[in-house]
């Protein structure tokens, strides 16, 4: 049997598991993996590049747990979610490839997306503006509202995982914690907690996860492009599980910010301790975002100004590669999208 070429990457084994060095493969299929580009709630995800079909694609390597395979039964799990995923259509919507396995551990081939993260685009900048707070947050409960629509939840909601690409257009992306629902709510790895601390619903905490837990990511989310910060924050996770349980959020923050009323109802209702005073869904928190006045309302002005913002921040960046000599210059594009991935990551631990 062939041994495939393996590299050595830190990452967790588990969620909130401390990083371990993990062999991963340099391929998947006809994939072949670069950096890796940033690690989040679910797993590592790698710049990739598919020789078969001559495209640029992002690899989602999940965690797994420590010391441990994946099974048929977890890969089942996964896949359920994740293709229910896979099979919404939505302009917002990153699209999925594939689902695999490689090294027995869970892989996911999305499109890859030519831009930055919110989290990359805004942070550290203080608030947006409304007209362009609401955009965004339109955008994004947009595509989460037909997640929805289609009993998905996608359990993973922050900056990070909303990507821009060059026409300012917003992408929802890594459903690597996504799963099914029902009636009755969760549906699928039922006893796992996941996802991001600082934007989780307060049942997440006890892997109780239903649209209404989205609604309430949604909900951090708004607050902190609107006040330049998410409303808690904390050394530690359990710190942080006590705040978004028990805590009521900062919203004299938001009108400190000149935040109009109405927004402010909005950030109320989505952060509710009790879900089922939240809305029941991503489209019912879009319609009242969709009533809300703002300055400006012209979809095509505001993602225009996205674009303009994300265009700008990566010829900053261009411009500070190209004040160092060329090492090698028979580089492909490939080796390029890499170094862009590895220099972002230098700048954020500087």
């Amino acid at each position: 049997m062939q041994f495939d070429e393996t590299m050595t990457v830190m990452l967790s084994t588990g969620h909130g598991a401390e990083t371990e060095p993990v062999e991963v493969p340099l391929r998947v299929g006809t994939v072949k993996l670069g950096d890796m580009l940033g690690e989040g709630a679910s797993g590592a995800v790698f710049a990739g590049y598919d020789e078969a079909l001559n495209r640029k694609v992002a690899v989602k390597i999940l965690h797994r747990r420590r010391g441990a395979a994946t099974t048929d039964a977890e890969m089942i799990e996964l896949a359920r979610g994740v293709r229910a995923a896979a099979g919404v259509k939505h302009p917002s919507i990153v699209t999925i490839h594939a689902v695999e396995t490689a090294a027995d551990m869970p892989v996911i081939v999305m499109e890859y997306v030519d831009g930055l993260s919110l989290r990359d685009l805004f942070l550290g900048s203080g608030p947006m503006d409304l007209s362009l707070g609401l955009y965004v947050m339109r955008s994004i409960t947009s595509a989460v509202a037909a997640l929805h629509e289609a009993n998905v939840v996608h359990r993973d909601l922050k900056p990070a995982n909303v990507l821009f690409d060059r026409s300012g257009r917003a992408r929802v992306c890594d459903f690597g914690l996504a799963c099914e629902f029902d009636a009755a709510g969760y549906r699928g790895r039922a006893d796992e907690v996941g996802g991001s601390p600082l934007y989780m619903a307060p049942e997440t905490y006890e892997a109780e996860v239903s649209p209404m837990s989205d609604v309430y990511s949604l909900g951090v989310m708004l607050f902190e492009v609107l006040t330049g910060a998410p409303p808690f924050s904390a050394s530690t996770i359990s710190e942080l599980q006590i705040c978004h349980q028990s805590h009521d959020p900062p919203v004299w923050q938001l009108e400190r910010h000149e935040v109009p009323e109405e927004v402010e109802q909005i950030v109320r209702r989505a952060l509710n301790k009790r879900r089922y005073l939240r809305f029941k869904t991503a489209g019912r928190m879009l319609r009242a975002l969709e009533n809300v006045e703002a300055p400006e309302r012209r979809d095509e002005i505001l993602q225009m100004k996205i674009a303009e913002m994300t265009t700008a921040r990566e010829a900053g960046e261009s411009r500070s590669e190209t004040s160092k000599p060329e090492s090698t210059p028979a580089r492909t594009t490939f080796d390029l999208i890499a170094e862009r991935a590895r220099k972002k990551r230098e700048d954020k631990t500087d």
